[in-house]
């Protein structure tokens, strides 16, 4: 399998069996960490209506969506997840630690974020999360 074909997520999966049937169905997101991937990929393929759509209802989020347009113009380059677990306290609830590179104007970045899901009729949602 070329490299082109890996799922821009960071798993060895060919896209096709692994982010892409879930930016055709959020439902198949059944972990935090399987939409947080997935949401990555989404800015590698500029699916800016999936990333909208997977914020949590109460995120507003087609109000930012020029900058989640923006967001999509970069150039990712890799996703590394650090850790993903469910909450201890509550049962919708859900994390991920989680570092990204990207290259804007030539300079390599990294965002590090610990971010917050929570899942509500059966689909989870990026709600939050704490930037490093």
């Amino acid at each position: 399998m070329s490299k082109s074909n890996h799922c821009p997520c960071g798993t060895k999966k060919n896209y096709s069996v692994c982010c892409e049937p879930i930016h055709n169905n959020h439902a198949l997101a059944i972990t935090p960490e399987l939409l947080m991937r997935s949401r990555y990929s989404a800015h590698v393929k500029k699916l800016t209506q999936y990333i909208i759509d997977t914020y949590h209802p109460t995120c507003n989020a087609e109000e930012f969506r020029e900058g989640i347009e923006d967001s999509t113009q970069l150039d990712w380059r890799k996703l590394k997840v650090i850790s993903a677990h469910l909450s201890d306290q509550i049962d919708n609830e859900g994390f991920v630690s989680f570092k990204a590179t990207y290259s804007e104007d030539g300079q390599l970045h990294q965002l590090k974020e610990h971010s917050r899901f929570l899942k509500e009729g059966g689909k989870w949602y990026y709600i939050d999360g704490d930037v490093e």
